[in-house]
C-alpha cells in the first residue's frame, strides 16, 4: 500500500451510515423491554395449549393491544435499520471475499430483513383484531408473526453472518473474536430453523438472536471506524479472493 493511499484511508469521513448495524439491535432490544413492561405477566409460543394463549390474551385485553402496536414500530424500525446495513455488509464481502458470496449475503440479508418486517406488521394486525377475535383466527396470526420473525428470518440472517463471518477470518480483515463468534452465532440462527419441527429447537433462536446483536454492534462499530461509505468499501486496496 503506498503512501498516498494511506493518506487517503487515514483521511477517510466516517460515514454514521455504517452504525445502522448498531440500531438494529437496539430497536430490537427496546421492544423486550417493552415487553417486560407493557405486556401481561407470561408468555405463550406456538407450542403453548389453547386455554394457556386464551389466558394470556384474556388477562389484560387493552395492555396486550398497546403492546403489540409498539411492538409493531420497535421492531419495523429494527428491521429496516437492518436493511439499511445489507449494503455495508455487501460491501465488506465483496471487498474482501468475492461478487458470488456478496450476492449471496445481500440476498439473504434482504430476506431477513423483510421477515423481520413483515412479522412487525403482523404485531399491528394483533393489536386490531385482540381479544375480539376467535381463537383459532388469534392463533393462526400470531403463530405467523412467530414463523416470520423466527425460524426462518433467524436461518437466512444467519448463514449471512456465516458468511461474512468467514470471509473475515479468511482475509484477515475482522478482528479473531468477531470472525469466529459471527460463525458460531451463524451456525446458532441456521439451527433455529429446527423450531418449526420441534419446540427444543427454539434455544436456538435467542442464542442465534441475542448474541448476533452484539456481533452485529461490533461489526458495525469496526466498519465505522474504517471510515468511507459502502461504496467506499468496495474499492482496491485489499486483495480479493474467489
Amino acid at each position: 500500500m503506498t503512501t498516498a493511499t494511506l493518506t487517503r484511508t487515514s483521511g477517510r469521513r466516517r460515514d454514521v451510515g455504517a452504525l445502522t448495524g448498531v440500531l438494529y439491535a437496539l430497536f430490537f432490544v427496546a421492544s423486550l423491554v417493552v415487553i417486560g413492561t407493557l405486556g401481561p405477566s407470561g408468555t405463550v409460543t406456538p407450542y403453548s395449549s389453547d386455554a394457556e394463549v386464551q389466558a394470556y390474551r384474556l388477562k389484560d385485553p387493552a395492555k396486550l393491544e398497546d403492546l403489540f402496536r409498539v411492538l409493531g414500530l420497535l421492531q419495523g424500525a429494527s428491521a429496516l435499520a437492518l436493511l439499511a446495513f445489507v449494503p455495508w455488509l455487501t460491501a465488506f464481502v465483496r471487498r474482501c471475499g468475492s461478487d458470488t458470496r456478496a450476492d449471496v449475503v445481500r440476498a439473504l440479508a434482504t430476506v431477513a430483513g423483510t421477515l423481520l418486517l413483515l412479522s412487525a406488521s403482523i404485531s399491528w394486525v394483533l393489536a386490531r383484531i385482540g381479544s375480539r377475535a376467535q381463537l383459532s383466527t388469534y392463533r393462526a396470526v400470531s403463530d405467523l408473526s412467530f414463523i416470520t420473525g423466527a425460524g426462518p428470518a433467524m436461518a437466512a440472517l444467519g448463514v449471512a453472518v456465516f458468511l461474512v463471518a468467514a470471509t473475515g477470518r479468511a482475509s484477515h480483515a475482522l478482528p479473531a473474536w468477531v470472525a469466529w463468534s459471527g460463525m458460531v452465532i451463524g451456525a446458532a440462527g441456521v439451527l433455529s430453523m429446527s423450531s418449526l419441527v420441534a419446540e427444543g429447537g427454539s434455544v436456538f433462536i435467542p442464542i442465534g438472536r441475542f448474541l448476533g446483536f452484539a456481533w452485529f454492534g461490533a461489526l458495525s462499530v469496526v466498519l465505522w471506524r474504517r471510515g468511507g461509505g459502502a461504496d467506499d468499501l468496495t474499492g482496491s486496496g485489499t486483495p480479493r479472493h474467489r
